[in-house]
């Protein structure tokens, strides 16, 4: 299942007693494999050897078979590598921090603190198993079977199945029947969790478009820049810039910040969740706004930077590392971003970042734009290049990605390379160094390009807007 087009619906399910109870089972025994494997996977177990040792370890776990034993330890080690990823020291626990605390100061008793310690039972999805081994969507699209061997089954209803919500469900069904998408199912005592490939269900094949007409995008904690570039050629007067943009986040981390001034620290007070609830909103409102400009002007790629940055101390003081490590919806952002390109037939494409932002405001500072504009104007140069050479593979493999070469942008070089002074340098690269150690600015702020926004989306959004016609 492609994960970045990955859609999960949280429905609501009526079932009856039997099933209730039967279902509470399933998942205590679930748990059970999911908690062990977990604890083999921080050992540093084999997959093979935690399966193996599940099956014949473990008491009282007779309803699972060897597919949901596979699901168990798939899911204990994505746990772990998640984990990993984030903060290699944070130590997971299951049923939550907040109730383990709970518990341990006696706020809630031994029986309620086992029942939160029960996981969902998951059951990865298989397209040649009619999507999914245990789980069937049933024809009359309002109920579902749940299946875990051939003498337990029940059927369960679902709430709230209307309009949009029906006609996936429809689709889903006519696919599952076809064997031709794989959905993966998860469930507790109230709610089950269908997960599919949205790409699948919503495909749509774009008839025309913009040859080498490419968006991009550059990402900071703060700002969202982008551009629409056609490249027609490496050189300064091979591109044309279409329009440029940018989109401010600024006010939600400021809101946040005022809020940890105020001692408002805890994650289940009503402001914070406003705030982490708001932030992930306004992110989902700005990537369908960047596809639908990239529908509009026909851009035949979307570009981005492969950006992979693990939880660290920058060594710039808290506040920037909270903004970096813990309020940046990078992740978010990219996944819906590439979800929304394959829905609509947009080439996707990730670009290496290294020095894009200082190629991009040394480079190409005469146009006068902001920093996060030009950098996002050298991304969308190597997605143009990355394409031809890799991709479509009709251009000459050269080495001009993370570097371009100077000869094509003479006037473009001198022109910076007068405005700092320097003298000597060969490339870029030597230049980005000179600029480091003698700590001068050269990134064009928003400030010296005389840059206004205005409120974006409604009344009620907090992300503002600036949008730019710039032809050259």
């Amino acid at each position: 299942m492609n994960s970045q087009s990955l859609i999960t619906y949280k429905l609501k399910y009526n079932a009856s007693d039997e099933a209730n109870d039967f279902i509470l089972k399933c998942m205590k025994q679930y748990s059970s494999l999911l908690h062990y494997g977990y604890n083999r996977v921080v050992d540093g177990w084999s997959a093979k050897q935690i399966k193996d040792a599940m099956k014949t370890q473990l008491n009282n776990v007779e309803l699972m078979d060897s597919h949901i034993v596979s699901c168990a330890q798939q899911q204990a080690t994505g746990i772990h590598e998640q984990k990993t990823k984030i903060n290699p020291e944070y130590k997971i626990i299951f049923g939550g921090k907040k109730n383990y605390i709970r518990r341990c100061k006696g706020l809630i008793s031994k029986e309620e603190y086992q029942l939160k310690r029960i996981s969902p039972l998951l059951s990865m999805g298989e397209a040649n198993q009619k999507a999914n081994r245990k789980f069937k969507i049933n024809q009359d699209l309002h109920s579902i079977t749940f299946q875990i061997n051939r003498n337990n089954h029940y059927n369960l209803e679902l709430k709230g199945i209307y309009g949009k919500r029906e006609k996936t469900l429809s689709k889903l069904y006519e696919l599952q029947e076809k064997k031709e998408i794989p959905i993966t199912y998860s469930i507790d005592r109230d709610y089950v969790y269908i997960s599919f490939d949205e790409s699948k269900i919503k495909q749509y094949k774009r008839k025309r478009f913009i040859e080498n007409r490419v968006m991009a995008i550059d990402m900071n904690p703060n700002y969202i820049g982008w551009s629409i570039v056609d490249w027609n050629g490496e050189g300064e007067n091979d591109f044309r810039i279409v329009k440029t943009g940018i989109f401010s986040i600024e006010k939600i981390n400021r809101l946040d910040e005022q809020l940890r001034k105020y001692s408002c620290t805890d994650s289940e007070d009503p402001k914070k969740i406003y705030i982490t609830n708001k932030r992930t909103h306004e992110t989902y409102q700005i990537s369908k706004k960047l596809i639908d400009t990239c529908l509009y002007y026909q851009c035949e790629s979307f570009c981005i930077e492969d950006l992979d940055i693990n939880h660290k101390d920058a060594e710039r003081g808290k506040k920037y590392n909270r903004l970096v490590n813990n309020c940046w919806c990078r992740n978010k952002l990219e996944l819906n971003l590439q979800k929304r390109c394959n829905m609509f037939d947009i080439k996707f494409i990730k670009v290496k970042p290294d020095f894009s932002s200082f190629v991009g405001n040394f480079l190409f500072r005469s146009l006068n734009l902001p920093d996060m504009v030009l950098a996002s104007i050298e991304i969308g140069r190597r997605g143009y290049e990355f394409n031809l050479q890799y991709i479509e593979k009709i251009k000459e493999i050269k080495r001009n990605i993370i570097f371009p070469d100077l000869g094509t942008y003479r006037n473009f070089y001198i022109k910076s390379l007068e405005e700092f002074n320097i003298e000597g340098c060969t490339g870029l690269k030597d230049i980005y160094y000179v600029l480091k150690k003698s700590k001068t600015r050269y990134r064009l702020s928003l400030d010296e390009t005389h840059t206004e926004f205005s409120r974006c989306f409604s009344k009620t959004s907090l992300i503002l807007k600036n949008y730019n016609n710039f032809l050259i």
